[in-house]
């Protein structure tokens, strides 16, 4: 038994009601219905040390969510616009309509309404925008793969850098067969060694094979021309005699640990030989292959819980519509509350609903309605700086009237 059947069949249901798009009549035929409610939590695990309390339960996906009656009231105190609007639920979109233990709370649901609802109404609107505007990053640039520290590296070039891997790569070599060594009193830069015995062990290559530019199984002509330019010209060997000295000399296994691993978080250091000297120099952006991890995480993450339907509907427009929809609406209750008028849930009452619907139907492009978003900010904020509501929510008022609903639930009155 879940907690909510449980919660049912104690019936410690206080209230039950519809939340979100269908609660503001801003619903279209794939909306989902969502809920939430008020129970009261249990005399034991109230009177004891709480070790049972539970202050909410959710579903996975958080689209039914109920409030202890305690924890409804700590959340009122902070004007959370969520639980705010839970007290001005028009009765047809009532499921449970609300026990007598809440009739006092209801009674003084207007002393809610302050000035401290602005922070909480205006954040919660910025942090809509901030979603939306995720989403367009989202879209015009997904995180498909998970790159690693390797792609984070680069060396000088010219009079810039380049990237490790393309800089090995355009030579012939190998991040397996490199050694790093950090360089003291030098944040995030490598002496980068490599054991050539290594890729030649590896790779099966002799001398004559890459002098000469032969192909085999395990290596092509093209790697093999790559690596053998830059062996010539890097350590002047200009002939077959100097070379294969070199080859000779250069031939025996270090067992350097490479520079990553493919599923790596970090560079891999390793044990190199005093005398040796470093083939190149590299500096490591760790903090931009952390930044990387962190849009990757939140992209899969995204990608797993996202509404395949509502993503297809914002693909073209590059902006989450239900998102911007909510924003604007959040704007305009909190510019409602600042003027005096109350908070008022369904929008077609409060005469904004075709515009909204038009917003949620990608009526506007991403860079227009992000004007309407800030022309609406500056009018609330106006609205805020001249308001005359109340300054603050009476705690002691709230606190009276928890208290006063438990003793009333649990016959203690």
């Amino acid at each position: 038994m879940n907690n909510f059947d449980k919660i049912r069949e104690d019936q410690r249901l206080l209230y039950e009601y519809v939340r979100g798009s269908h609660l503001y009549n801003l619903n279209t035929p794939e909306s989902d219905v969502d809920t939430s409610g008020v129970y009261i939590a249990t005399k034991d695990s109230i009177l004891g040390i709480g070790a049972d309390y539970q202050p909410q339960v959710s579903d996975s996906r958080h689209d039914n969510t109920w409030f202890e009656v305690g924890e409804l009231c700590r959340l009122l105190l902070k004007s959370n616009p969520t639980v705010l609007e839970s007290l001005f639920v028009p009765e047809d979109k009532m499921i449970v309509k609300p026990h007598p233990v809440l009739d006092e709370l209801f009674a003084n649901r207007n002393e809610l309404i302050t000035k401290q609802c602005f922070n909480p109404f205006v954040g919660y609107a910025i942090q809509q925008i901030h979603k939306a505007r995720g989403l367009n990053k989202k879209i015009v640039n997904p995180v498909y793969e998970r790159l690693t520290p390797f792609d984070f590296a680069y060396t000088f070039y010219k009079q810039g850098s380049t990237k490790i891997k393309d800089w090995l790569d355009n030579r012939g070599l190998n991040k397996d067969f490199c050694g790093l060594v950090h360089i003291p009193n030098m944040h995030d830069t490598y002496g980068v060694y490599y054991d050539f015995g290594a890729h030649f062990e590896a790779k099966g290559i002799t001398a004559e094979m890459l002098f000469h530019g032969y192909s085999s199984d395990t290596v092509t002509g093209d790697e093999l021309g790559r690596l053998s330019h830059f062996i010539v010209f890097k350590y002047e060997l200009t002939n077959w005699e100097t070379f294969n000295k070199w080859f000779e000399k250069n031939k025996e296994v270090k067992h350097y640990r490479g520079m990553c691993l493919d599923q790596a978080t970090d560079m891999r250091g390793s044990s190199v030989s005093k005398g040796e000297k470093p083939l190149v120099y590299m500096v490591y952006n760790e903090s931009g292959f952390q930044d990387h991890c962190k849009k990757y995480k939140e992209y899969k993450e995204w990608e797993q819980n996202r509404n395949p339907k509502r993503y297809e509907s914002n693909l073209d427009k590059n902006y989450d519509s239900k998102n911007m929809c909510h924003t604007v609406r959040l704007l305009h209750m909190g510019y409602e509350i600042a003027t005096g008028n109350g908070i008022i849930l369904d929008r077609e009452k409060a005469g904004d609903k075709e515009f909204l619907m038009n917003i949620r139907n990608h009526r506007y492009e991403y860079d227009e309605l992000m004007e309407i978003v800030e022309e609406d900010k500056k009018k609330l904020d106006k609205a805020i700086a001249e308001s005359t509501i109340k300054e603050k929510i009476n705690v002691d008022l709230i606190n009276d009237v928890l208290i006063k609903m438990r003793k009333k639930y649990y016959g203690m009155l």
